[in-house]
């Protein structure tokens, strides 16, 4: 029995020995049988998917042009003031039809030129009066004008005041006349720089007019040295959708120091307008070409 009781005690003072060595050196180690991913958080991988997701994609900012191929730009002829048609001006957007009427271009006639040609006109005018009181002292009629018969004191006379009426009308013609500019084909304005508060130069764009509803395109440019623009990528418009592009024009602008690329809509293009802002993006791994 006092054996058996020693042991017993024994046996109780090991296990009080291991109780507390456990709750006190080892409370903040991990089970052994804990796997070792386990250990690492959640949220540390996050940023490395992120970053991969991000090194994917290219991004650059570009704008909506007018497809030069697809328009046609009417200028002034000459250099001069634009005055509008009844109706006003047309402004982006509007239809215009074949040959409609979008202004009158009255040529700017330098000063010097202009006092030559009233003082022109005012004799033509004093010729012309001359002749009409002439034809009235004489009685000749409406119908006598005509008459090759007449005597050569009339027919002088008629002569005379037909040729200064003529002289007059080209005269005034050349101080008040105007230039019509019209609508060279059918179509939706673009663009609409028409202002009849300014000179015109010759050659000068006063209206962009498109042939159909395809009419635009989405300009790139870029800085860097090394830059080469995709065969293809995809606009991202502000509501979030994306329009798939393709490439129909690339260059490098020497005055900017940038390359230019042009990409056309695959399909419908609804929602795009001129200058409109907007963000290109397109995988590393595109196939590229110059």
């Amino acid at each position: 029995m006092q054996r058996r009781g020693c042991l017993l005690a024994v046996l109780l003072l090991a296990s009080a020995s291991s109780s507390g060595h456990e709750g006190h050196a080892h409370r903040d180690a991990a089970p052994l049988s804990a796997p070792a991913s386990a250990t690492v958080p959640l949220a540390a991988s996050a940023p490395v998917a992120a970053a991969a997701v991000g090194e994917a994609l290219n991004r650059r900012p570009a704008r909506v042009i007018a497809d030069v191929r697809k328009s046609v730009l009417v200028a002034a002829p000459e250099a001069g003031v634009l005055e509008a048609p009844p109706g006003g001006f047309k402004r982006a957007g509007q239809k215009v039809v074949a040959g409609e009427l979008l202004g009158r271009l009255r040529p700017a006639t330098p000063q010097l030129q202009r006092r030559d040609i009233e003082a022109k006109l005012v004799e033509a005018r004093r010729d012309a009066d001359i002749g009409a009181l002439q034809i009235d002292r004489y009685g000749i009629t409406e119908a006598q004008r005509f008459d090759v018969s007449l005597p050569t004191q009339t027919l002088q006379i008629l002569t005379d005041y037909t040729a200064a009426k003529t002289r007059r009308e080209q005269l005034q013609t050349s101080l008040d006349g105007t230039v019509e500019i019209r609508a060279p084909r059918s179509g939706r304005v673009l663009r609409a720089d028409a202002d009849a508060s300014r000179q015109f130069e010759p050659g000068e764009a006063v209206f962009a007019i498109q042939s159909d509803g395809d009419a635009l395109v989405i300009e790139l440019k870029d800085t860097d040295e090394g830059f080469v623009a995709p065969l293809s990528a995809h606009a991202v418009l502000s509501d979030g959708r994306e329009l798939p592009l393709t490439r129909i024009g690339s260059g490098f602008d020497a005055s900017q120091r940038a390359h230019v690329a042009l990409y056309a809509p695959v399909g419908p293009a609804d929602g795009l307008i001129i200058n409109q802002r907007l963000r290109l993006q397109w995988p590393q791994t595109e196939a590229v070409s110059r």
